[in-house]
């Protein structure tokens, strides 16, 4: 059983509630995405709101956290509204496919589920937040560029193994199928 909270350096996550826990390319995802120039981020399936919080302590942007599971919504919301960084993070309970919001964003993150076509874990929540059949590709293809400035990009964290392989071209705000 994995322990109920993480701790950094500067802020802590809980993750008692949460369908996904703390993971390695979920920080790696917020140590090393590029915030150069970037004034608002949007993080799609924030789960624990590790990455939001992580980008909040990298940059000055405003950031808005997308979560479609009520209780990991709920941890987010808790480890907002206990970090430092509480007034650039706006948390909402939607799902990609369901936001709509008035403003596009210069960055978009994600850390979706990548598993398609394996063995499901017995527990709905935990099973909706790693296999694709709620966000799959192709739904990341059609509702990310839409919700982007012109002049944008996205940073995921893919497994290589489980990777459909795609790439997106900030330039011409395109998806090229490799």
């Amino acid at each position: 059983m994995s322990n109920s909270y993480f701790s950094f350096k500067q802020f802590t996550i809980t993750q008692d509630k949460a369908a996904f826990k703390v993971g390695t390319d979920g920080v790696l995802l917020g140590a090393v995405a590029d915030l150069e120039g970037v004034t608002s981020i949007l993080d799609i399936g924030s789960g624990t709101g590790l990455i939001a919080i992580m980008l909040a302590q990298r940059c000055d942007a405003s950031i808005t956290a997308i979560e479609p599971d009520y209780e990991s919504y709920v941890q987010c919301l808790e480890n907002v509204s206990l970090c430092k960084w509480k007034e650039r993070i706006t948390v909402e309970n939607t799902d990609l496919q369901n936001y709509h919001p008035e403003m596009n964003f210069d960055l978009a993150v994600i850390n979706p589920p990548y598993f398609s076509d394996s063995l499901k874990n017995p527990d709905p929540r935990k099973s909706v937040s790693r296999h694709n059949d709620l966000l799959t590709n192709s739904d990341l293809l059609k509702n990310v560029p839409r919700l982007l400035l012109w002049c944008s990009r996205t940073a995921a964290a893919y497994n290589a193994l489980y990777r459909r392989e795609y790439l997106y071209c900030r330039c011409c705000r395109f998806w090229f199928l490799l």
